[in-house]
């Protein structure tokens, strides 16, 4: 467009055109030098746009920081996460993990709570289109009642990075390290706004659990969940001093009314169970019988079972855990590499990883304080020993460990004496054909 075409149109046709040619510097000048106030005052407006544009793109730039120093030192599958709803009366807390194609950037991607809901759709449905893999993972509100919220939120997080294909080589977490975590991590504070990853999965987290919680809405209208989401609006504590909690409710939440406890007959069966459990197999098995029988039970029964459950399960684990050191130590002293000590992924846990020439020995650790209750090594049930060979092919194919040969051993560990007895059981059990 030249001078004397921007003279001979109105200013109306002046903002047409613009619209679809490109804001060149020259046409810029062009018209900032027209007498007309209107087409000044569009001239204005192009550079606005521009400097904004620029701001925008500088942003992103800061926000592809990491992930580009991460790629450079040879990182492929950088994964970002983060959670939402750790302040809510009721619903779940949500976990995302987003690993996105190296250099992306998406235009307007922030972190979730500075998004309007409109924006943070749109957003969530590009990252959808444009991330490698998704992982969402999610912790029930009984699950936040029996374990606190911090902890069901890193249960949440390891569900999400457990859901990831491929799996990362490095995670980026918003906040605080995670514990437990199997795979490499990096703690950053304020992460949903210093990367586009972790930023990612804020939106994702926050766009399911909004979705999830207007589902509830419907199943209980008169809690207006759709609105507030299932924070503490004021609304929604004048609904639950008038009604109680539901099901979804968080009861160990200050500001929702406590149920009344009373107890069956079978809730006292179940918790004796528990309590006389010897070992982590024969609570497990006390586990499966009242998971197959949940439905019968009240509510409040099964949490409190399941908060009696977790709290033996770890006071059976101090001497497993004991045991687990000396054992790694004994492997160590032998000539073994401990490749990893308590392997995770969904469905069990291995409790040492180690090489020794071409073998591959997976390790299942067996701990007790004193005899009389029966060999360590013969609580290696046919279940368990099937659980282990699933656990150690799905180790093997992330690790790309075929060149090496497998075997099951058991490490017995009698810690009662002055000097802890040790006997390891070389191909302990076979794989299964």
């Amino acid at each position: 467009m030249t001078d004397k075409q921007i003279q001979e149109m109105t200013v109306s046709e002046i903002k047409k055109s613009l619209q679809t040619l490109p804001p060149q510097e020259s046409l810029i000048q062009l018209l900032e030098n027209d007498p007309r106030t209107g087409v000044q005052v569009l001239a204005k407006q192009i550079r606005q746009r521009q400097k904004a544009q620029e701001k925008e793109k500088a942003r992103l730039e800061r926000m592809s920081e990491l992930e580009n120093k991460l790629t450079d030192r040879g990182f492929v599958h950088i994964a970002g996460v983060d959670e939402a709803g750790r302040g809510p009366l009721a619903g779940p807390v949500i976990a995302a993990a987003v690993i996105f194609p190296q250099g992306t950037q998406i235009d307007g991607l922030n972190d979730s709570k500075k998004l309007s809901e409109q924006k943070r759709e749109l957003l969530f449905e590009q990252i959808q289109n444009i991330a490698i893999t998704i992982g969402v993972g999610e912790a029930t509100p009984e699950e936040i009642d029996n374990l606190n919220i911090r902890n069901a939120t890193h249960l949440a997080m390891r569900r999400a990075l457990d859901q990831l294909s491929p799996s990362p080589d490095q995670v980026l977490i918003d906040g605080n390290a995670l514990p437990e975590s199997r795979f490499k991590e990096m703690a950053i504070i304020g992460g949903d706004r210093k990367s586009i990853s972790i930023a990612a999965a804020s939106i994702i987290a926050k766009v399911t659990r909004d979705r999830m919680m207007i589902q509830y809405d419907t199943a209980y209208p008169e809690y207006g969940f759709a609105g507030h989401k299932g924070y503490g609006s004021a609304a929604h504590l004048e609904a639950l001093q008038k009604k109680g909690p539901t099901p979804i409710h968080r009861h160990s939440f200050a500001g929702v009314p406590k149920s009344p406890t009373l107890f069956t007959e079978d809730f006292e069966i179940f918790a004796e169970g528990i309590a006389s459990a010897q070992n982590i197999d024969q609570l497990t098995a006390i586990g499966d019988t009242i998971s197959s029988v949940s439905q019968d039970l009240p509510p409040h029964e099964i949490e409190t079972l399941r908060e009696y459950y977790r709290k033996h399960r770890i006071a059976l684990q101090r001497p497993g855990n004991e045991g687990e050191k000396l054992a790694a130590a004994y492997l160590k002293k032998n000539g073994y590499t401990i490749c990893e000590q308590n392997y995770r992924v969904m469905g069990g846990e291995i409790d040492i990883i180690a090489q020794i020439d071409n073998v591959l020995s997976f390790v299942e650790v067996k701990t007790a304080t004193q005899t009389q209750f029966g060999d360590p090594k013969s609580w290696v049930t046919p279940s368990k020993q099937k659980q282990l060979q699933r656990l150690a092919q799905a180790y093997m194919t992330q690790r790309n460990t075929s060149n090496l040969w497998p075997r099951f051993d058991v490490i017995a560990v009698v810690i009662s004496a002055n000097i802890p007895q040790i006997e390891h059981i070389k191909g302990a059990f076979s794989k299964s054909p």
